[in-house]
């Protein structure tokens, strides 16, 4: 995986955290979505390595481990990420009550080589609360 891709990724996590994306990562609601898409042995090993690792405590092993799930499911489910990164975004969107940056996070999956039709196709079921 290029470089390029882990920081775009790490992009669209940042801009995730910043709307307390973490508290999602704790509800049942994407427990649901893990055991949904076959992710829970991934987001426990994920949550495992970042908790190895010496710097990182507290909310930045959480994201850590994040941004390596979706390193993951970019890497071993490219074409099925898109859709996934959407079902997150919808689960994550039901709990709060502000917009999702959904114009930037467009441009982020185009730089992962998504076209900008795919995007749009995707995203366009999104309620940008």
């Amino acid at each position: 995986m290029s470089e390029d891709a882990k920081q775009i990724i790490k992009h669209l996590t940042e801009q995730l955290w910043a709307l307390q994306f973490r508290d999602y990562l704790v509800s049942e609601d994407f427990s649901r979505f893990c055991r949904e898409y076959d992710l829970v042995d991934a987001w426990g090993g994920t949550l495992d390595l970042s908790r190895n690792i010496p710097n990182l405590y507290g909310g930045m092993e959480m994201k850590n481990a994040f941004v390596l799930l979706l390193l993951h499911i970019y890497r071993s489910r490219q074409k099925e990420f898109p859709a996934l990164f959407t079902r997150l975004l919808t689960g994550f969107s039901h709990g709060i009550s502000y917009p999702l940056p959904l114009d930037d996070m467009k441009k982020d999956l185009v730089l992962l080589g998504y076209s900008a039709h795919e995007i749009e196709q995707e995203l366009s079921g999104m309620n940008n609360n």
